[in-house]
């Protein structure tokens, strides 16, 4: 993996809008553009205003991910007076799950590396020192990686149910699709990497657009391969959910027990699903309240949900991203039902 990533630096042009200003390993002028472009657009005029956050954003076209942070200094020579960059650590999208458990971790390189660069910007330093700079921030990049990975070094699921496909002999692998949907911030992320990963991302990073993730899981002589997509709860998102929602063999919507108003929207979710996959979609589906750790601040009754699941015909759960309960349930109650499907 630690040779598969990379960063790119972008800067805002006052002639020519967002550039990219370097690269390593250089990239294709239009993959450096589109960076460029969605790192500094993105998170200048979008939800995400503290130039310190970081945020996880999808370049599907190159099959990979990028964590972005933003990076802002003064400059009276410059329009408002504030000069804007990007600087975005780019990897391959199936690595992703490593880059979001340790995101505290992470935003310690990040924080060291805007630090440097902004003092070389206020000094006027120039390009060549900025590439110098850039070049190392690389080799840090890579160095907290490899420790990182000596970390993870034999930590294995030793479920049964999610094992090592190589060191297992099935008849059949199947793969389907299953979406996770609901309000943002219910939880959708961390319950997918609890699962996938058995990580938990305590720092809030809103998905952008959706994340594809994967797992394999084992029912009976079957290897039922899981693709998971998580989809954004943000509305600015709603124009284009619906392309994520075609081809979707279940469904799991997940609403947040300590807000009332993450419940309220579930009918819409279900309905907004529907009304694009209709009845060639998923019968397959589950209620998540999530959250149960936080049952001291619960706004709904888990009777109010259990009665809202039955209606909407929907297997009901509560569970936890934080402690992992009932996580790996939901995610073997949906392969088993999609198993049976598969003599059907």
């Amino acid at each position: 993996m630690i040779d598969r990533i990379g960063i790119v630096y972008s800067e805002f042009d006052q002639l020519m809008g967002p550039i990219p200003k370097f690269s390593l390993p250089n990239v294709s002028k239009s993959f450096g553009r589109l960076i460029a472009q969605k790192s500094i657009d993105l998170l200048s005029t979008e939800e995400i205003t503290n130039p310190k956050a970081l945020a996880f954003l999808p370049f599907p076209t190159e099959k990979k991910k990028g964590v972005i942070r933003c990076i802002e200094w003064k400059d009276e020579s410059l329009r408002g007076d504030v000069g804007t960059a990007s600087l975005s650590l780019i990897f391959d999208e199936d690595d992703d799950a490593i880059f979001y458990k340790y995101i505290k971790d992470l935003e310690i390189v990040f924080d060291e590396a805007a630090e440097k660069i902004i003092e070389l910007n206020k000094l006027n330093a120039g390009q060549d020192k900025i590439t110098i700079q850039l070049t190392d921030i690389h080799e840090k990049f890579k160095k907290w990686l490899k420790e990182l990975e000596q970390h993870e070094d034999g930590a294995k699921d030793d479920s049964e149910a999610f094992p090592d496909h190589d060191k297992v002999d099935v008849t059949s692998k199947y793969s389907f699709k299953v979406v996770i949907c609901g309000d943002a911030g219910c939880g959708k992320t961390s319950t997918v990497l609890r699962f996938t990963d058995r990580a938990f991302r305590r720092t809030y990073i809103p998905t952008i657009g959706v994340n594809v993730s994967k797992k394999e899981v084992l029912v009976d002589d079957k290897m039922v391969f899981l693709m998971l997509w998580d989809i954004a709860g943000q509305q600015k998102f709603s124009y284009i959910r619906g392309q994520f929602y075609q081809g979707a063999q279940a469904t799991i919507i997940l609403y947040d027990i300590t807000r009332a108003e993450t419940f309220n929207d579930i009918r819409h979710w279900h309905e907004d699903i529907k009304s694009t996959i209709g009845d060639r979609g998923s019968s397959i589906g589950l209620l998540c309240a999530n959250k149960k750790d936080l049952e001291h601040a619960r706004k709904v009754t888990a009777e109010d949900a259990q009665n809202l699941a039955t209606e909407l015909n929907l297997q009901y759960f509560e569970t936890s991203a934080l402690t992992g309960e009932n996580i790996d349930e939901i995610f073997y109650t949906i392969a088993k039902s999609l198993a049976v499907t598969i003599d059907k």
